[in-house]
């Protein structure tokens, strides 16, 4: 009976510490997110010889009943400060594997990123801002399928100067055949092989072409993408910038990514004799109008090779002073205005001097015609039509950056301007 009451009470005491010690792995895996579970079994074993123990010794160590949180590490770290723009982003899990990885802005914008296929890693693709603060948040699964998540921060170093871009064309629209993809910055490019690798240009049609960097006539870093040869018409162009968070210099970071579009429309390619004094529109192959004009006189003469027509007014006032020429004319409200120079060099109307178009080279540069043919010609061309004026007594070349002279050279040449050399 001795033997009995004190084993009873021995027992029960065996009894009530597994419960115990199972309620403290319980606790632990909730609060410790899984780093105990060497712990854990470490206890279970010291509580005798008997339950959890004893399966672990006959499984030789290996308990079936574990199934650990997965342990998720992030670089950048939690609440990490002045993280590089644009530094990749990974994530990585032990133990499980990771079911999503998000990371957004207070502005609702995310940075895309790609889960490795065994779940262990996810990688960010695209690239963080400057100066923006970034939440992670985390989806994982254990290896019994149990989900949880997780969450950090961090924010990116601010910008010294944020560049940005103006884009040509805009967005959407029908443009002429020798129309090139324009993009302008607002702050110098040091690093220019940084940004061109990031600008993707894709064609309906395969088209072999060339980034080419040169200066704006207003003086800015500009880089144009222009084909090898003309688009060919119903060509649709699509400009991807993928430029946020790229440094184009010490402290100057982009802070978005930019897309443009557009269609390539008619084969039109305006022919421009100065000798003739001949305009004559081309399309498909054929002279659809011969247009008589007066081109720049011997002391102006209109600069030759291949230009763009870059934009149209129905209505313009025609200042020399703001073409570097003083006070040489001014010539309010001239209609049917197109513009293939920046420095400005246009087709336009010309009632003033009717006596000499057709047979005397007699303005500065540009090229008039009568009010009815400006009208036909304003009415039929489209901007990015090729304008090759031909018969020029000037030997200059028109810059690169005055309006779109990336067809002043050759391709081969224009290749050269790339900063990739392709």
């Amino acid at each position: 009976m001795s033997r009995a009451a004190i084993s009873g009470p021995r027992k029960g005491l065996r009894i009530a510490l597994v419960p115990a010690l199972a309620a403290t792995t319980l606790l632990l895996a909730a609060c410790g997110g899984g780093s105990s579970d060497k712990d854990d079994g470490q206890s279970a074993g010291n509580a005798g010889s008997g339950g959890a123990a004893a399966t672990a010794d006959q499984n030789n160590g290996k308990d079936k009943g574990k199934d650990p949180a997965p342990q998720v590490a992030v670089d950048p770290a939690d609440k990490a400060a002045d993280v590089e723009p644009g530094k990749p982003v990974t994530v990585t899990a032990t133990e499980g594997t990771l079911t999503d990885v998000r990371i957004s802005d207070a502005d609702g914008g995310t940075v895309a990123g790609k889960l490795a296929a065994d779940g262990k890693t996810w990688t960010s693709t695209g690239r963080t801002a400057p100066g923006t603060a970034y939440t992670v948040d985390i989806g994982s699964r254990t290896a019994k399928g149990k989900d949880q998540t997780s969450s950090t921060t961090f924010t990116t170093k601010k910008a010294d100067k944020t560049n940005k871009v103006a884009m040509k064309p805009g967005n959407g629209g029908t443009f002429g055949i020798a129309q090139p993809v324009s993009i302008t910055f607002d702050h110098p490019v040091a690093d220019k092989a940084a940004v061109e690798k990031n600008l993707k240009v894709t064609t309906s049609v395969p088209t072999e072409g060339s980034w080419g960097w040169i200066k704006d006539s207003s003086g800015k870093d500009r880089v144009d993408w222009r084909p090898k040869d003309y688009w060919q018409p119903g060509t649709k162009v699509t400009l991807n910038a993928d430029l946020k968070g790229v440094q184009s210099g010490t402290g100057t970071y982009f802070a978005r990514d930019y897309e443009t579009s557009f269609t390539v429309g008619t084969g039109r390619v305006v022919e421009v004799d100065v000798a003739k004094h001949k305009v004559n529109v081309v399309e498909g192959g054929q002279v659809v109008k011969s247009i008589p004009m007066s081109a720049g006189s011997d002391e102006f003469p209109t600069r030759g090779g291949t230009h763009v027509i870059l934009a149209k007014n129905a209505k313009e006032t025609l200042d020399s002073q703001t073409v570097g020429l003083g006070d040489k004319y001014n010539l309010p409200d001239v209609p049917w205005v197109v513009h293939f120079t920046s420095s400005g060099t246009f087709f336009h109307s010309a009632a003033w001097n009717t006596a000499n178009i057709g047979k005397n080279n007699t303005s500065h540069g540009c090229v008039g015609m009568t009010v009815e043919d400006a009208k036909w010609f304003y009415d039929r061309v489209q901007v990015g039509d090729p304008v090759v004026v031909k018969g020029s007594k000037s030997t200059a070349v028109t810059e690169a950056g005055n309006g779109f002279g990336a067809w002043q050279v050759s391709y081969d040449q224009w290749k050269a301007k790339s900063a990739l050399g392709q």
